[in-house]
């Protein structure tokens, strides 16, 4: 399937409010004070014009707000304390600011895991490979960081209203001193750049680390459906969040701290050149230089509005698409049973069919039954339905017409926790966690003790060569994983679906990939599992068929019996 186009209906503002809806106070917060910043910082200049208006006309004071006057002096240093008051306005709007942008990111994120985590698994199945990890980790930093632009150029639309109703009292005139000053001053900021890329460093890491758990999620998601451990996925997921979203704050504090430090530095530069200048000559100075500098400040405004015009074209359709896809999953949360069971004596399929949408018919009129302790071979040529049927077995799909009974129980009625303890499923191809052997057996399931995963590695056959692995079961998989073979690999799989001590244990093609000599352990593996668990086993080895009780054939989505 195609990933979900953008709905149409979905207006861009709709889409906006939904996303920016939940943090307008936040908003309003952090407009405020950079409102406020920019009051304080015309303020300054004010004072700043007619500091050098007096020292053009060779007055020793200068007419402050509300009529007062004071000398030079005092003005610099009034400038000074507006300066300091603006400084810590600014870096406190900066960092509300750049602390709701990450917030607006991690939400989003943790939003969209979580729906895509408990949607159905026939919607999970549908999505182009690869989606959970490009809407997840792209789509929020897109939008987080496109909103942060949006917020930079509603303050920076402030604070050139402030400066532009200065500028329209003062005569224009050059301040090309003034501004060699400023692009001098730039060397001084090189200890906070330095900062900047060092903490950009280390968000990159941990947004790679991020992106490539994520990227584990969307290959575990059958698993993870199968086990029933969404909500520890959950947790798992809100741990990775958390600590990308503090390695992006780090590196966005010191980002935001570089333009008011630099603005500050500049302006008490010329703080010191009117100290050094009263009393002296003032002959060379012009009205126009003061407003030079006032316009400089404005441009740098006018750029942030810019900014924030071309972030709004690009933040739609994304908005668009990731609202698009929360509402997809959300809309296709899957349905929770409150029958709960502790064995499963039988599993019967009564007319079982199956359609995928807008696919033919997969399944047609299945009857099959399953009794505790059976072994149960599945055979059949390649899109006989052999995978539709197995997902119906655990519940993952849900039939299209017939029934789907557990010890005369529909399956729909039945709690999903007790579901996915007592029915597990064995993939054809291992995926491991990056965690420990334990790790790997327990998978999330905080009901599984430390004894439950001895058992299952025993009942599985899967023996640990203490030369090999001399930590046991905290033997970590990262390092280790290499020493296992393909058996292994697939009795460890095995052990993982036996942890949970389930009634019955589905395996898809467990053997395909196996030489002989593991075949036989996996083939031995069932045939101490009969009588207590019952299996299912889709294969098409004859070694492994023979230890089955009966094998049926599916062809053209019917089951025929086969011995």
């Amino acid at each position: 399937m195609s990933e979900r186009p953008v709905d149409d209906s979905l207006t861009t503002g709709r889409a906006l409010r939904r996303i920016l809806g939940p943090y307008r106070g936040r908003i309003t917060i952090v407009a405020l004070g950079s409102f406020v910043a920019a009051l304080l910082e015309a303020t300054f200049l004010v004072i700043v014009t007619r500091g050098i208006l007096a020292l053009a006309d060779g007055r020793s004071t200068v007419e402050l707000i509300g009529g007062r006057s004071a000398s030079i002096s005092r003005a610099a240093m009034v400038g000074l304390l507006l300066l300091a008051a603006r400084l810590v306005s600014s870096l406190v709007a900066a960092h509300r600011q750049n602390s709701l942008v990450q917030s607006l990111s991690s939400d989003l994120r943790r939003d969209l895991g979580h729906a895509f985590l408990h949607t159905t698994w026939q919607v999970q199945n549908q999505q182009p490979r690869g989606l959970l990890s490009h809407v997840i980790v792209q789509f929020p930093a897109t939008i987080a960081s496109l909103a942060y632009q949006l917020i930079a150029a509603l303050a920076g639309g402030l604070g050139l209203l402030s400066l532009l109703v200065i500028a329209f009292v003062i005569e224009p005139s050059t301040a090309v001193v003034v501004i060699g000053v400023v692009f001098a001053l730039a060397a001084a900021l090189w200890p906070i750049r330095r900062a900047v890329r060092r903490r950009a460093t280390d968000a990159q890491r941990e947004q790679v680390r991020f992106a490539t758990k994520v990227a584990e999620f969307a290959d575990l998601s059958l698993e993870i459906a199968a086990l029933g451990v969404p909500a520890a996925a959950d947790t798992h997921l809100d741990r990775l969040i958390a600590d990308e979203s503090r390695s992006q704050r780090a590196m966005g504090f010191f980002r935001d701290l570089v333009a008011p430090t630099y603005t500050t530095l500049a302006y008490v530069a010329i703080l010191l050149a009117l100290v050094v200048l009263d009393g002296g000559s003032a002959n060379d100075l012009s009205n126009t230089g003061a407003v030079l500098l006032i316009m400089l400040r404005s441009l740098s405004y006018g750029q942030q509005m810019q900014h924030g015009a071309s972030a709004l074209g690009q933040i739609a359709p994304a908005a668009r698409e990731l609202i698009g896809h929360l509402d997809t999953f959300e809309s296709a949360r899957h349905s929770q049973g409150t029958r709960r069971l502790d064995r499963v004596e039988r599993i019967e399929l009564s007319g079982v069919s199956f359609i995928y949408p807008g696919g033919p018919r997969v399944l047609d009129y299945i009857d099959l039954v399953i009794e505790r302790g059976q072994v149960v071979g599945v055979v059949g040529p390649s899109g006989a339905g052999k995978t539709t049927l197995v997902q119906i077995l655990l519940g993952l799909l849900e039939p299209a017409g017939g029934s789907h009974r557990v010890d005369g129980v529909p399956r729909s009625d039945i709690d999903a926790s007790s579901w996915s303890r007592l029915v597990t499923y064995v993939p054809q191809d291992t995926r491991l966690l990056d965690g420990t052997i334990a790790d790997n057996v327990r998978f999330m399931r905080t009901d599984v003790s430390d004894a439950d995963i001895v058992r299952a590695l025993t009942a599985a056959g899967l023996h640990l060569d203490p030369e090999r692995f001399p930590l046991g079961v905290m033997t970590d998989l990262g390092a280790a994983a290499r020493q296992f073979s393909g058996g292994q690999r697939q009795r460890l799989a095995i052990a993982r679906a036996l942890a949970s001590e389930p009634s019955l244990l589905i395996l898809d093609e467990p053997t395909s990939s196996l030489d002989a000599e593991s075949e036989a352990a996996i083939t031995e593996t069932l045939n101490r599992l009969r009588g207590d668990v019952s299996v299912v086993v889709v294969t098409h080895r004859e070694a492994t068929l023979a230890a089955c009780d009966r094998v049926v054939s599916l062809v053209d989505g019917r089951v025929t019996p086969r011995f």
